[in-house]
């Protein structure tokens, strides 16, 4: 080949890479630029943790210190006083399977914690802390940490269990919660005063895993963002007790988990009263929410609905339980910053059991909401009055009653009092889907009611 063909050749050989090594960038470009838009947002936020998929922290406690350390052996600890100092120390750590009881003890915590996911997930640097299948008894005891994620009583791990007794914690640092557990854990607590001033700090909570928490007789009281009286990732119970969050809501759950009281007084200041939501942080499974309350009194401040949610599957239950609230707005359902854009709203179910019930009921385009009044529930309100919801049905047995404040928009409406006797109007008009099945009793008619307002159907 002479020289001048070798050189076209050479041109046009370099020309080509060019152009396809141009194509492949433009091509992986696309395609991470695809991939990103398919990614759900992850926002910062105060209840919200790294996307699902990231390196999760280890279970594993072999390089936690305490200052007293009980490993695999049973031991009693009476009128002692612990101190632990050092970050990362726990005052008390059981682990493999160790048994202990503690009475009339003191047990003080400082000294930082070196990882959030360590302290909220595993219970490093927690003042005390159980783990892998120990057990535990605390009786007339007091608890005291001034530190960043220093948990008062920490359980983690199957089979772990811890019993309290007669045992006053108060924390001041961030993400220092009263009881927590996590990794099926599980914490039973009578008579317990419990007080976090910091950030992060529900003064009953759960975390990654599910842990069970159930408490008798306990005083609650939080001041810091973030700090509901009662946060749930797992299942939290509490009876006859009160609570008090200064800085956020009465109660929180987070994925397929639940929270349960019976005769308990709740009060929120923050936002919402009670919220039921999804973060997809990972630290909850995806599933229902459920709220339960009876003969319990639930009090809002906050400028938001009484019950929001976002996100997720919720049921609430709520029987003979007192709702103080001045926001007008009973439930919102809707979207906000945590999910996918487009599918983030809610699928809410209340049901009330001889309830009183004041305040307007509120869904957004990709939100349902159904409402069960039962056994005497009387309703003061409207129902998606702003024709916003995807689905909104309400369904009365023949002893509840509404009270219609303005014009509704119902997707399915079935009352077991088919004269309609148990609904005033007020002059107002409820609109119907004639198109459901359910509706069919309505036979797709206008029905006047004697106070001036009608049912008919949606045209």
């Amino acid at each position: 080949m002479n020289k001048n063909l070798f050189r076209i050749w050479a041109v046009g050989l370099i020309i080509a890479l060019a152009v396809g090594f141009s194509i492949c960038n433009a091509q992986a470009d696309e395609t991470l630029q695809k991939t990103a838009q398919e990614q759900p947002p992850f926002l910062p936020g105060d209840m919200q943790g790294p996307p699902p998929g990231e390196m999760q922290p280890t279970k594993d406690i072999s390089t936690f210190k305490g200052a007293y350390i009980l490993d695999g052996v049973k031991g009693k600890l009476i009128g002692k006083t612990i101190g632990a100092q050092g970050e990362n120390e726990n005052a008390i750590l059981l682990k493999n399977g160790a048994e202990l009881t503690l009475e009339n003890g003191i047990l003080n915590k400082v000294g930082d914690t070196t990882s959030g996911d360590g302290s909220n997930f595993n219970g490093q640097n927690a003042v005390f802390l159980a783990a892998s299948n120990s057990k535990a008894t605390i009786k007339s005891s007091e608890i005291y940490s001034n530190c960043e994620g220093s948990n008062a009583i920490f359980a983690t791990g199957d089979q772990t269990k811890v019993m309290v007794q007669d045992v006053k914690i108060h924390t001041k640092g961030n993400s220092s919660r009263g009881l927590d557990a996590t990794y099926n854990g599980t914490i039973i607590a009578d008579d317990v005063h419990i007080t976090t001033e910091g950030a992060h700090c529900a003064p009953l909570a759960t975390d990654r895993g599910e842990g069970t928490v159930t408490v008798d007789n306990a005083v609650l009281s939080s001041s810091g963002e973030g700090s509901p009286c009662i946060y749930s990732t797992g299942n939290i119970t509490a009876d006859n007790s009160v609570g008090s969050a200064s800085g956020s809501e009465c109660a929180v759950i987070e994925g397929k988990n639940s929270i349960t009281i019976n005769n308990t007084s709740l009060t929120g200041n923050v936002k919402n009263g009670v919220m039921l939501y999804q973060s997809f942080s990972g630290d909850a499974n995806t599933g229902i929410a459920r709220f339960t309350a009876k003969d319990s009194t639930l009090t809002s401040n906050a400028a938001g609905a009484m019950f929001y949610v976002t996100n997720t599957q919720a049921e609430v239950t709520l029987e003979n339980t007192n709702l103080n609230f001045s926001s007008g707005v009973l439930i919102n359902v809707t979207s906000d910053r945590w999910g996918r854009e487009g599918v983030n709203g809610g699928d809410f179910t209340f049901t009330g059991i001889r309830q009183k019930l004041v305040g307007d009921i509120l869904a957004n385009s990709i939100s349902k909401i159904t409402v069960n009044l039962t056994q005497n529930t009387s309703f003061s309100g409207a129902i998606n009055k702003y024709k916003t919801a995807k689905m909104a049905s309400l369904n009365m047995d023949a002893k509840s009653f509404w009270n219609v404040t303005d014009d509704s928009y119902v997707t399915i409406f079935t009352d077991a009092d088919q004269t309609l006797s148990n609904i005033k109007t007020n002059g107002h008009t409820i609109y119907y889907n004639a198109n459901e099945t359910e509706n069919s009793w309505l036979e797709g008619e206008t029905h006047n009611l004697a106070d001036g307002g009608k049912i008919e159907p949606l045209k």
